[in-house]
């Protein structure tokens, strides 16, 4: 039978260690103040966790290999930021934390995204060491994208539904690179002082698509698919222009067309080009395009 004083330490270190994951660090004389224990107890209970819980001076104690970040947070707020939780779980306090694993073990609350490319991970051992280093260490890269060699200036690494891109600059233009389409990637020796302009605009747009040059869209939905587009931003800084029975008129900013046409394909014909007016005509190429190709087909 287990005595009340191995108990009682037990129940210490499952608090010792709880704080650890919120706070990060704890501090030997508050744990003495808050359990009411002499210092020798606090030292053989920190003792017990010493494989995983290492001293870092002046009282203070951390896990190993989970040091705080700078704005004080644990390792878990790290990973959550990382993986960009507050999309799902806006409120990240105690109590979230606290729950979390009964969570998972209940499997009462499942997240889908979509499904990663079939090459990520041989992607992502062969490109991401490397694009991480010089992006780092701001160095040139040099690369075969596509079959075409490029040199680029890299910024970032973002996942966007599950695809890889880098973003960098070539010839000073911003552009994002799919890591399934690199083939061979070279750090140059040369460096490049980083444009501050443009390291803003990736700040702000978490978005591949980014680009100092955009381009107004203006587009209407009827009202069998104006929901989807009123309960969340499905456009690049979407803004609602009017709304009424018939369906919603929606305004967003775009930097290429592959960023906006494949949403308009996808939720045709309940949705329209109203400008500009290239767009419009380039949907009606690729559908008059399709369409002949597709009677041909049929024809032979």
């Amino acid at each position: 039978m287990t005595s009340p004083a191995r108990s009682r330490s037990a129940e210490r270190l499952v608090d010792i260690l709880m704080e650890l994951h919120l706070n990060g660090v704890v501090n030997r004389s508050d744990l003495m103040n808050k359990f009411k224990i002499t210092e020798r107890t606090v030292y053989r209970d920190l003792n017990a966790l010493s494989p995983i819980v290492q001293h870092t001076g002046n009282g203070q104690y951390r896990l190993i290999h989970a040091a705080q970040n700078a704005s004080g947070q644990g390792l878990h707020n790290a990973v959550a930021n990382l993986l960009n939780a507050d999309n799902y779980f806006p409120d990240r306090g105690t109590a979230f934390w606290q729950s979390l694993e009964a969570r998972v073990e209940e499997n009462h609350i499942l997240i889908l995204s979509n499904d990663a490319e079939h090459t990520v991970q041989n992607d992502i051992r062969r490109h991401l060491s490397a694009i991480e280093k010089s992006i780092k260490e701001r160095h040139v890269c040099q690369l075969v994208y596509k079959g075409k060699t490029r040199l680029v200036k890299p910024y970032k690494l973002i996942n966007k539904k599950n695809i890889w891109y880098l973003q960098a600059t070539e010839n000073d233009r911003l552009k994002s690179f799919s890591l399934s389409q690199i083939s061979w990637l070279d750090i140059q020796k040369e460096t490049f002082a980083p444009d501050a302009d443009t390291a803003e605009l990736l700040e702000k747009n978490l978005d591949p698509w980014v680009s100092e040059d955009t381009f107004e869209v203006k587009i209407f939905t009827n009202k069998i698919i104006s929901h989807y587009f009123t309960r969340r931003d499905l456009l690049p800084e979407q803004e609602l222009v009017t709304e009424n029975d018939d369906g919603v008129t929606i305004r967003c900013q775009a930097s290429h067309e592959n960023q906006i046409l494949p949403l308009i394909f996808y939720w045709l014909p309940n949705i329209q080009v109203l400008e500009p007016a290239w767009l419009r005509d380039k949907l009606f190429e690729t559908l008059e395009g399709y369409m002949a190709t597709a009677t041909a087909d049929v024809l032979e």
